[in-house]
């Protein structure tokens, strides 16, 4: 999914099909399918051209992009190629110090490499050391 940037939207305003779609440059049926069968509010007693409120489209929208995000446990990694959550081979994981610190605590930033198990590409993330 794209990301929508909802600073173009007007929160006070209020938006018919047409409009949503020329503001993000994406086709009216998208904006429709939002409306019908994604749950995006409506304001009662407009039904030949629906008119959206923009606080309502603004939740929506970072609702829609939030759900999309993938929540990691300590242990896994995002892989790129399967566009999940995986796991490092066993035996693959490597940590490296970037000699760098992050946070009001200084904590280390560490590096944490790994092998895909499912399709063996290699996969990185970054992560911080407890004091």
């Amino acid at each position: 999914m794209p990301n929508y940037n909802t600073h173009l939207i007007r929160a006070r305003d209020s938006y018919r099909i047409k409009d949503m779609a020329d503001l993000f440059e994406i086709n009216r049926k998208t904006c429709g399918r939002w409306i019908r069968d994604e749950g995006l509010k409506t304001i009662e007693g407009y039904v030949s051209s629906p008119l959206v409120l923009g606080v309502d489209l603004i939740a929506f929208l970072k609702n829609k992009q939030e759900s999309k995000k993938t929540k990691l446990k300590d242990n896994e990694f995002y892989c790129l190629k399967c566009k999940v959550a995986v796991i490092a081979k066993t035996g693959s994981e490597k940590i490296i110090d970037t000699g760098k610190t992050i946070g009001k605590n200084d904590k280390k930033l560490l590096l944490r490499i790994g092998i895909c198990e499912k399709c063996g590409t290699i996969i990185q993330r970054y992560a911080s050391e407890i004091k």
